[in-house]
């Protein structure tokens, strides 16, 4: 919520809540953005019913979300050596949606359409580059800094495994780099939906 105190001030109430509820009356925002976070939400159909719930009529919700490993290098590499090199199936992890689901855009706009938003439409940022991510080692490190679930996947490897996840990794980044002479290639989806007016 903004609210203009002066033309050169804005001031901005930073709430905390849950997606899945949000803390909001029905019919009080104009827009949602929701950048990365749907794909860490444990039932990201409820953080988009309460995206309708309360968005103004006319209002829009927005959210982003990496396309599948097929098309994201960076992702490919570390699920790919994680299956191969260690154990994708950690004890411990709580249950949740696939990580990619709302990186398929028939299956995003499909929920949004399922829920009444119109005009549903996806974009796919296929130009998008991991440009500083300049070898497997820095990719490990990203993943296991900058994520929740892959980064609980990599912790709970055993010492010999997260080895040869590392190893690995390090292995198929100079394949699919050319030993870093290009960027990784991670290609993002902006959905978008409207509420009927």
């Amino acid at each position: 919520q903004q609210k203009q105190q002066s033309s050169h001030q804005i001031n901005v109430d930073f709430v905390e809540g849950s997606a899945e509820s949000l803390p909001f009356s029905e019919n009080t925002f104009d827009s949602i953005v929701c950048n990365f976070g749907i794909l860490h939400f444990f039932n990201p159909s409820l953080f988009l019913r309460e995206s309708y719930r309360v968005l103004r009529p006319g209002g829009k919700v927005s959210f982003s979300a990496w396309a599948p490993p097929t098309r994201t290098e960076g992702f490919n590499i570390a699920l790919g050596s994680i299956t191969e090199a260690g154990n994708p199936n950690v004890e411990g992890l709580p249950e949740g949606p696939n990580f990619f689901d709302y990186g398929d855009s028939e299956q995003a706009m499909a929920v949004l359409r399922e829920i009444g938003f119109q005009n549903a439409k996806s974009t796919e940022l296929s130009e998008m580059k991991w440009n500083n991510v300049n070898n497997g080692a820095v990719l490990y490190d990203v993943l296991l800094n900058g994520t929740s679930r892959t980064r609980e996947v990599l912790l709970g490897q055993t010492t010999e495994e997260a080895n040869a996840i590392q190893s690995l990794m390090a292995e198929k980044y100079n394949s699919v780099t050319d030993c870093g002479k290009r960027p990784l290639f991670m290609p993002a989806l902006v959905t978008s939906g409207q509420k009927p007016l």
